[in-house]
């Protein structure tokens, strides 16, 4: 009778850990791409999570309540502020920036064709570069601030309180001050060097290219530089303060690192990864990528949620809110806003591959509300989904509660 207790107890605490560690992917809402076969790209949230942005051959503006959306504009070269009051955009020689409704607040002309730009999280500072070296730099209003001239510029981004601008060149990495002011670069290093994360109090710049992740401080101090894979790092995301750091990989893994380059522990999703997205503390975890799946990982490498899209997923066609509750992912069809609930659905188990041990996150940082205003410019089409009917028990709460009356039954019957 002993052993028949105890192995219901086990039986029940396996079950219910099992819940807890499972969740589901609820859609909420999906947008058509008007560009047939050109996906949307460079997606992300602003700081409160109310605001989606996607670029690509067509830009999209959407609040998540769908009461204000715009899109239509080009959006290969763009970006929207944190606060998701601003966007800029770059089209041919030309520099856009628009207010937070979709109407355009001014406009520029540049030397040559507009190939990089950033915009600063209070959309103060605008910073762009152009197919002839030139690197100026812009004031809300317009106004123009400052200009150097550089190597061919890969990517720009502005530090979240605005007063370091990094450059990813094709002979380096560059440092410089809102005026454009060199403070510090590293052409010894290769110029292998793409993508840019900054941590929020802007301490820490996490670059990326090949098969290598660096870490580097604000005075571009080398914390360290290492070879992570053996193939090419294909998506690059971190927490709010670059204490965990995961990267998608050409060879199907998903890897996450702690801020002194350690490696933690790797997902086997099987094929090409190209894209990954992190919560802002490192709670939720997304990639996707060829195969076609969105996983769902928490902070342990471990599978919450798993789900089929209709086509395969692009590079940077993937984000998640800072509160990990949200999650927006293009396929080469749509648009697709989902929301990450507690209950579990039907997942593929799959065992995470260990490989030191595992790391402390740090608990996020609340982010200032932002006012959405509800203003139509071009209008795009809205297509809401309809909630999917929920059962009052999951699969594994249900087996908790027949297990639980099973081990009252025996206690009952015993002598």
């Amino acid at each position: 009778m002993r052993i028949v207790l105890a192995t219901a107890v086990i039986l029940i605490f396996c079950l219910a850990n099992t819940a807890m560690a499972a969740a589901g992917i609820s859609p909420d809402w999906k947008e058509r791409n008007s560009v047939e076969g050109s996906p949307f790209s460079g997606l992300m949230f602003s700081s409160d999570s109310s605001t989606v942005f996607a670029g690509g051959n067509q830009m999209y503006v959407r609040s998540w309540d769908g009461e204000q959306h715009w899109g239509g504009r080009y959006g290969g070269v763009a970006a929207m502020s944190a606060d998701g009051n601003y966007t800029v955009y770059g089209l041919g020689t030309r520099l856009v920036m628009l207010n937070k409704d979709g109407t355009e607040r001014w406009a520029r002309s540049m030397g040559g064709a507009v190939r990089a730009l950033a915009i600063s999280p209070d959309g103060a500072l605008v910073v762009s570069a152009d197919d002839n070296g030139y690197i100026n730099s812009w004031y809300r209003n317009g106004e123009f601030y400052a200009r150097n001239v550089t190597s061919l510029v890969k990517q720009l981004a502005i530090s979240p309180k605005g007063t370091l601008v990094v450059a990813t060149t094709e002979t380096g990495l560059q440092f410089m001050t809102p005026a454009l002011d060199p403070v510090w670069s590293d052409t010894k290093n290769g110029t292998i060097d793409t993508d840019i994360l900054f941590s929020y109090d802007g301490s820490t710049i996490i670059t990326s290219g090949g098969k290598r992740v660096s870490s580097h401080t604000n005075t571009g101090v080398l914390n360290w530089m290492n070879d992570i894979t053996g193939d090419a790092i294909t998506g690059i995301g971190c927490s709010y303060d670059c204490s965990v750091i995961v990267i998608g990989n050409q060879d199907g893994s998903v890897q996450a690192m702690d801020r002194y380059g350690t490696v933690h522990w790797s997902y086997p999703a099987g094929q090409w990864v190209n894209t990954v997205a992190v919560s802002q503390d490192a709670s939720v975890i997304v990639a996707a990528g060829i195969d076609q799946n969105l996983y769902v990982l928490d902070h342990g490498g471990r599978l919450l949620a798993k789900k089929q899209m209709d086509t395969i997923i692009h590079s940077r066609s993937l984000a998640v809110s800072p509160d990990g509750k949200r999650i927006v992912v293009a396929d080469e069809y749509a648009l697709n806003g989902y929301t990450l609930s507690p209950e579990p659905e039907n997942i593929e188990l799959i065992t995470v591959i260990p490989t030191s041990a595992r790391y402390t996150y740090s608990p996020s940082v609340p982010t200032p509300e932002t006012t959405v205003i509800v203003t139509q410019v071009t209008s795009v089409p809205v297509t809401t989904l309809p909630a999917p009917t929920k059962s009052p028990l999951t699969p594994a709460v249900a087996m908790i509660a027949t297990m639980g009356g099973l081990l009252l039954t025996l206690v009952k019957r015993r002598p």
